[in-house]
């Protein structure tokens, strides 16, 4: 019987000390919840990287309301408007990345390049230039960057020119990526520019032999390579590695045949269009 006793005092004890873990566990996710949401929430409003700058805080809330007279108000006590915020972040920085998913935050872009805004501003920090970002968001963004004098040449922070960019995984990665290759094109861009030894991968690879490289995570590869190609992209450039388009070709059909795949509808016409060209023969 005291040994019974002494069991579910135990166990008594054992059960509520489960409990107050539970429920210490529960306020502890609520908080750090309401930290997190707090914290995107200051990002969204521009607190997070303007919240020390009063002057520049006031104009990125004219940005976050889509407010152009606002925005010209506030602009007025900023002495230069590509001082940067805590993270190095710019101003037409900040209002680019406010039109993800709100296109018609176009405007507030368009409002800072009227005042001033240097779309080519580049501080060295990774927020800083905003064109860049501008290469990941919809064409019409990134057109309005252009208009204001934008280089479709820019690079990145780790030397990789904006083309190189385009396909990225972003939110317009698929529905938008043609669009801005096609306006980066006709405003210029190098369609044979290459990937920097700082770059990410493929060292030395052209945009086409990077594009056809991501062949088997994206299904639209092949037509884009095609687009290149015909609009002047050279299909001979021989990379680093000794890797050219041909060769990527030949081994991209090994693999689909070697896997009893059947190669993407796409694939033929390049194949096509390669072939007609004597590209497999060349040296």
């Amino acid at each position: 019987m005291k040994f019974l006793k002494i069991f579910l005092i135990v166990a008594t004890i054992a059960f509520l000390g489960y409990v107050a873990f539970i429920v210490w566990f529960g306020f502890e996710w609520a908080k750090g919840e309401e930290r997190a949401r707090l914290q995107r929430e200051d990002l969204r409003s521009g607190k997070e990287d303007f919240g020390d700058h009063p002057a520049l805080f006031a104009v990125a809330q004219a940005i976050v309301r889509n407010d152009q007279e606002a925005i010209r108000a506030a602009a007025k006590e900023v002495p230069d408007l590509q001082a940067a915020g805590r993270t190095g972040k710019t101003l037409l920085y900040f209002a680019v990345g406010q039109t993800w998913h709100q296109e018609h935050k176009v405007e507030a872009v368009k409002t800072l390049l009227s005042l001033g805004a240097d779309p080519n501003y580049n501080n060295g920090q990774e927020y800083s230039f905003a064109l860049i970002e501008a290469g990941q968001a919809a064409a019409h963004v990134l057109r309005a960057l252009l208009d204001g004098g934008g280089d479709p040449n820019g690079r990145n922070e780790e030397g990789v020119p904006l083309i190189l960019l385009n396909w990225r995984v972003s939110y317009y990665a698929d529905s938008q990526s043609r669009a801005r290759l096609d306006l980066l094109l006709d405003r210029g861009a190098d369609i044979n520019a290459t990937m920097p030894e700082t770059g990410w991968c493929c060292p030395g690879y052209t945009v086409l032999l990077y594009r056809t490289s991501m062949a088997f995570d994206d299904e639209n590869v092949y037509a884009d390579a095609l687009h290149l190609l015909e609009r002047g992209a050279d299909p001979n450039r021989v990379a680093p590695d000794g890797m050219t388009f041909a060769k990527m070709l030949v081994a991209h059909r090994e693999k689909f045949s070697r896997e009893n795949k059947r190669p993407p509808p796409d694939f033929q016409p390049l194949w096509d269009w390669a072939q007609a060209r004597g590209l497999f023969t060349a040296p």
